[in-house]
């Protein structure tokens, strides 16, 4: 195990401190849609609206769960739970008519919570709990906790806290016993955290202008937003000719990151290969309102615009093998990550 955390940690750190490049990846493969090629939509997978569950292909609720509301709410890997915040408490729900939500971990007296991150394999989380604050502006919490919780057996276990610091779980690989994390500021990322399940810490500089940080799966590797638009870190990836990137997210069981541009798909892997997907021409609309959703098996992406914050988004489905896309009917609202739900086997 430790011979492993050193690995990671190494590795991440190589990236943090690498410069990057304006070549990008080497490998690039177009994808271009085929008229033999399967639908694109499969009802076996649905989204979480609210409260409500719907099918890929129906706007209309197939059932709505039995929660007040989805404060916070992530949707287990496999698509099939949802574990979200309720009067102070961490709940988790099967996505499923009738079900009954359980409560995993109450947070009570001084302390807070808000971000927490699902197990690589969907049987854990892990929470990050705030201590007290210091009643000045944009200073630290007087600890975070990272605690553990199984979702079958529940038990409660404190990680690690550590002291004067804002932590952020991002993933939990429960085969490495490893947590990957980062300290908030309020310019931004400023370390990414590798905890071992026994409490031991690894730190690594984010570096200057990361505001946004997603670990893929299993922790090992992360994705980073900032300034400039052009570029993604940590896995050092510039856009073609520093083109404006509008939104990325790891495409959930692979280690590729789906990159959108104005007028196409990317799919970039840390070993430098690339995969363009071709995306039909949109309805007018703004690049700033754009979102990336990727369907919980990975082999379908949801490509969101809107022409300004109240308008009716644009939601075009694409298959990933294929190329081929079809256009979802939303009813007015919009996938969110983390909202992509399996509803049949």
């Amino acid at each position: 195990m430790r011979v492993r955390a050193r690995g990671v940690i190494q590795a991440v750190m190589a990236l943090f401190l690498a410069t990057a490049c304006g070549g990008g990846p080497s490998t690039v493969v177009t994808i271009s849609p085929t008229a033999s090629s399967p639908a694109v939509l499969d009802d076996r997978f649905g989204f979480l609206v609210g409260n409500a569950v719907r099918s890929e292909s129906d706007p209309q609720p197939l059932f709505v769960l039995d929660i007040a509301n989805d404060s916070g709410g992530v949707v287990s890997p496999d698509g099939r739970r949802l574990a979200y915040w309720a009067d102070h408490e961490l709940r988790v729900i099967d996505v499923a008519p009738g079900a009954q939500s359980r409560t995993l971990l109450a947070v009570t007296g001084p302390e807070g919570a808000l971000y927490f991150a699902w197990s690589s394999d969907g049987t854990g989380i892990v929470i990050g709990v705030n201590g007290p604050q210091a009643g000045v502006p944009d200073a630290p919490p007087a600890y975070t906790a990272l605690r553990v919780v199984d979702v079958a057996a529940g038990n409660p276990r404190e990680v690690i806290r550590i002291p004067n610091a804002n932590v952020v779980p991002l993933a939990w690989d429960r085969e490495a016993h490893l947590i990957a994390a980062y300290e908030s500021f309020s310019g931004g990322a400023g370390t990414y955290d590798v905890i071992e399940e026994g409490g031991t810490l690894k730190r690594a500089n984010a570096g200057p202008g990361i505001y946004i940080l997603e670990a893929s799966q299993d922790g090992q590797q992360l994705l980073g937003r900032g300034d400039p638009n052009s570029v993604l870190r940590v896995v050092e990836f510039r856009a073609p000719g520093d083109e404006h990137i509008l939104v990325a997210a790891w495409r959930p069981g692979t280690t590729e990151i789906g990159v959108l541009f104005h007028d196409r798909l990317e799919l970039w892997d840390a070993n430098g290969a690339r995969r363009t997907v071709g995306l039909p021409p949109a309805p007018p609309s703004s690049d700033r309102y754009a979102s990336l959703v990727f369907r919980a098996d990975g082999r379908a992406v949801l490509v969101s615009r809107r022409l300004d914050a109240n308008s009716d988004p644009y939601v075009l489905a694409v298959d990933l093998a294929s190329g081929r896309s079809a256009v979802v009917q939303m009813g007015g609202s919009e996938p969110l990550p983390g909202r992509s739900v399996r509803i049949a086997p």
